[in-house]
């Protein structure tokens, strides 16, 4: 076919010029390509997954040495997560960041970084505190190098939450972040049952020095080895109670077929909650009992509340909560947690009285504190008889005085609503869901267990039990923050 020959006014300049001189601009079009839908949604899975499978080996190795409760781990261990997080940010460059959604949570966490940097200033004449006036310190911390040291790791922290936050925005990447921690967890209940029974209660870097008889793991303490027992226990309490996610046909379709409900994983996950429960009973820790069974009723009671539908209460529910109920009353009972309950009202007065000598200790200091990690150097200052001197109390076994000593009042309890308001927004996630879910449910109880076991001990000052912890509430957090913007 023959097209006539275009004329001069149907040259693309002749045309421009006539919209020229018509006023109007001419139309311009970009022409962009699109990726495939399925190439991006792989490449995002990848993405998860990687960072998923590095936060899981991350909190399953900082608890090696010694619990990283070291200057050395602290340091390696902040290396390592901005290395995750400078990768992260590089390879999300248009990545929409969800954690805006939890700004005044982050914004009451970070005051205790920022006033603990303050706490550096050349500023301590100002604040004599229990010393004399011409032997003020010249900062307001103690030591300047300790409160450094403290604000990094506070910066490892902050790095893996929000690295946690934004990857685990889907009830899988929760899970299969839970599931790595959970095995991880009993592959060290399984190591610290070994060195106690077969290799003649050994530590793992060489002999014990203290707690003879006592699992304690990689631990130097084994109440701190409880605590992270305890997290362990209740992300295994989430996966017996929760549904199951990764069966794809109904209780009622299974039947018909004549297969068992009842699959390999189900029974991985139970004999991973008895060797955890193992090791707990032998690390003798009574409060990091009695905090592990109030934070796996809490989840367990989160499991079982939720929105529309209603979770119908079964005799599998029945049965699960009553073997439970044995299991911790087995635990109070056994021979290692109930001969030291007969010692608890004598241990209890010690702590009451070494908690009012550090009371005086805040009051000498109320608004600035002393430095952050810096109250074995500050408790000399005003020890007296009411807390036994036969013992070194270098530590307050109370995180919420060692806080206020520290930071004082206002910094100090800031943290603490963070954590609260966590704990308002997790149970307002568990209650808005369409059903029982996972990850908010062991937050919610991992919150409990640590609030708990922290009024009479220091367990969630060690860096691997605070880390775990901030993962967990992380992953509730992810996905509360997940159902509160769908309704909207």
């Amino acid at each position: 076919m023959i097209l006539p020959a275009a004329s001069q006014s149907d040259t693309p300049a002749a045309a421009q010029a006539d919209h020229a001189r018509d006023g109007i601009a001419p139309l311009q079009f970009v022409v962009s390509f699109l990726p495939d839908r399925d190439i991006v949604q792989t490449s995002n899975r990848a993405n998860a997954s990687l960072y998923i499978w590095l936060i899981g080996l991350i909190v399953i190795l900082v608890p090696v040495p010694y619990g990283s409760h070291r200057p050395m781990p602290w340091a390696i261990w902040a290396i390592v997560a901005s290395v995750m997080m400078l990768g992260f940010v590089i390879r999300h460059k248009e990545h929409i960041y969800r954690i805006q959604t939890q700004s005044r949570i982050m914004a009451l966490a970070a005051l205790l970084p920022l006033f603990s940097a303050g706490q550096l200033l050349p500023l301590g004449h100002l604040f004599d505190g229990a010393f004399p006036p011409d032997a003020a310190p010249e900062t307001v911390t103690l030591s300047p190098s300790a409160t450094l040291l403290a604000i990094l790791r506070l910066a490892t922290y902050t790095m893996l939450f929000i690295l946690t936050f934004e990857v685990c925005r889907r009830p899988r990447h929760a899970r299969k972040l839970a599931q790595i921690i959970f095995y991880g967890v009993t592959l060290h209940a399984v190591v610290a049952m070994i060195l106690l029974s077969v290799m003649g209660d050994r530590a793992i870097w060489g002999e014990k020095t203290a707690y003879l008889g006592w699992a304690t793991g990689p631990f130097v303490n084994r109440n701190s080895f409880a605590s992270f027992m305890g997290l362990g226990i209740i992300i295994g309490m989430g996966f017996v109670f929760s549904p199951k996610m990764h069966m794809r046909a109904d209780w009622r379709i299974l039947r018909r077929q004549k297969r068992k409900p009842v699959d390999a994983r189900t029974v991985a996950n139970g004999v991973c909650l008895a060797l955890l429960c193992t090791a707990l009973i032998a690390s003798g820790s009574r409060m990091g009992t009695a905090a592990t069974i109030i934070g796996a009723c809490v989840t367990y009671a989160s499991m079982a509340t939720g929105k529309t539908p209603k979770v119908r209460i079964t005799w599998r529910h029945l049965i699960g909560a009553g073997g439970t109920l044995t299991l911790f009353v087995l635990l109070l009972m056994s021979r290692d947690i109930g001969t030291r309950l007969l010692f608890f009202m004598p241990d209890l007065n010690i702590r009451l009285d070494l908690y009012a000598n550090i009371w005086d200790l805040i009051l000498a200091r109320p608004w600035v504190g002393y430095g952050l990690d810096t109250f074995q150097i500050a408790f000399p200052l005003i020890h007296d008889q009411r807390a036994s001197p036969a013992v070194i109390w270098d530590l307050a076994h109370n995180s919420y005085l060692t806080l206020w000593a520290e930071v004082g009042l206002i910094a100090g309890t800031a943290p603490m609503i963070a954590l609260a308001w966590s704990a308002v927004r997790l149970m307002r996630g568990v209650r808005r869901a369409p059903r029982p879910q996972f990850a908010p449910a062991i937050a919610l109880g991992a919150l409990a267990m640590a609030a708990t076991h922290s009024l009479v001990d220091f367990s969630f000052e060690v860096q691997a039990n605070t880390l775990l912890l901030l993962v967990i509430i992380a992953m509730g957090l992810s996905l509360s923050s997940t159902y509160q913007m769908e309704l909207k």
